[in-house]
C-alpha cells in the first residue's frame, strides 16, 4: 500500500509563526542596537549622594534606565499584590473538633424507615 498522505510544501508565513518568538526577539535586539548606534553622544551620570558617576553614550544610558524602570516596577507591583493577598485572606480558624455532631448526616435509623431497595426483604423479620 502507498503513502497516501502528501507533504505540505513550506510555506514562508507558517514559518514565521512557528519561530515568532525567536523573529521578535531579533527585532528588538535590532531596534535597541540601532538606538544605540544612533545615540552615541559621550555623556556622563553622576549618581546622588556621591554615590559615583557613570561615563557611558546616550542610548546605553536610557536603555539601561529603562530596564531599572521596569524592574522597580515588577518588583513594586509584586508587593502590592502580596499585600493585597495577605489583607483579603480570611483569618485562620479553628479546625473543626470530631467529637461535634455533624448536622449533614441522616439520623442514625434512617435505612430502616426507608421505603427504597428490596420490598419486605426477608431478613428483615
Amino acid at each position: 500500500m502507498a503513502y497516501q498522505y502528501k507533504r505540505r510544501r513550506p510555506s514562508l508565513i507558517r514559518n514565521f509563526w512557528v519561530y515568532r518568538r525567536l523573529v521578535g526577539t531579533a527585532v528588538l535586539l535590532g531596534l535597541m542596537l540601532w538606538f544605540i548606534w544612533a545615540n552615541n553622544s559621550p555623556v556622563t551620570v553622576r549618581f546622588p549622594f556621591g554615590l559615583g558617576q557613570l561615563t557611558s553614550t546616550t542610548g546605553i544610558v536610557i536603555l539601561m534606565s529603562a530596564v531599572v524602570g521596569s524592574v522597580l516596577t515588577i518588583l513594586t507591583t509584586t508587593v502590592i499584590l502580596a499585600i493585597r493577598r495577605l489583607r483579603s485572606s480570611p483569618a485562620p480558624q479553628d479546625p473543626p473538633n470530631p467529637s461535634d455532631p455533624i448536622d449533614d448526616l441522616p439520623p442514625p435509623d434512617y435505612a430502616a424507615k426507608t421505603t427504597e431497595g428490596f420490598p419486605n426483604p426477608h431478613w428483615s423479620n
